[in-house]
């Protein structure tokens, strides 16, 4: 596997090549994928859909991506986001064939008092993180683009369904909620947990427990993961 990378990454270059090691029922798989940065010379971007097709199929067990004449070590950037992802980090160095490995830092989520930040702490971060936490699940990372619901993008239903989730009609603690709020677009979510209670992370707001009922008519739908079924 890892020639197969190399010669991917090398057909790429001058740009940044990147792609998904994948744990594939206890097998590694490579899946290369495409950068869709605005500069793919200097950085790197998995394009979504490839990220959650890949999440849907197996676990992610690393990202890979190369430095185009670059020195092999992890940047400040690489380290937030493998952080972020607790996901690791192979890196290699085109043309040198030179390899790194960065291991992200494990840390302890903070889920309650979180101050919004679209695309790093959000709504659907949030989630991401109540189920890294709760029940080590780890739920595709996809960076929304802003206002996505006025451009008529509807990632919750379109990316996030396939991966392994299943409408139901009755929430149970752990269940995620899709709301529709002046939209008609989800463009809100968040986990149910108990007692008419759910946790968010409202925009302009601290991440914080919320009684459902003054919610519901905004409510979507509940999905229920797969593995909980």
């Amino acid at each position: 596997m890892e020639e197969e990378i190399l010669e991917y990454l090398e057909s790429k270059y001058p740009e940044e090549g990147c792609g998904i090691i994948l744990n594939k029922k206890g097998k590694l798989v490579w899946i290369p994928c495409e950068n869709v940065a605005e500069d793919p010379i200097s950085t790197f971007k998995i394009n979504p859909k490839d990220y959650v097709k890949a999440s849907i199929t197996g676990d992610i067990y690393a990202i890979v991506h190369s430095h185009v004449n670059g020195k092999c070590r992890a940047s400040e950037f690489d380290k937030s986001q493998s952080d972020h992802l607790q996901v690791p980090y192979h890196i290699y160095t085109i043309p040198e064939r030179e390899k790194c490995v960065y291991t992200p830092e494990y840390k302890n989520i903070q889920l309650l008092g979180r101050v919004y930040e679209f695309g790093k702490t959000d709504c659907w971060t949030l989630v991401r993180d109540y189920y890294l936490e709760n029940f080590k699940i780890v739920l595709p990372m996809l960076e929304f683009e802003a206002k996505f619901y006025d451009k008529g993008i509807n990632y919750f239903e379109d990316l996030i369904e396939p991966w392994g989730g299943v409408e139901v009609s009755t929430p149970k603690k752990g269940d995620i909620i899709y709301f529709q709020i002046a939209n008609e677009i989800p463009n809100h979510c968040g986990v149910f947990l108990d007692n008419d209670t759910f946790i968010h992370h409202q925009s302009g707001r601290l991440s914080c427990r919320d009684f459902l009922p003054k919610w519901q008519k905004y409510i979507k739908s509940y999905i229920r993961c797969k593995k909980f079924i």
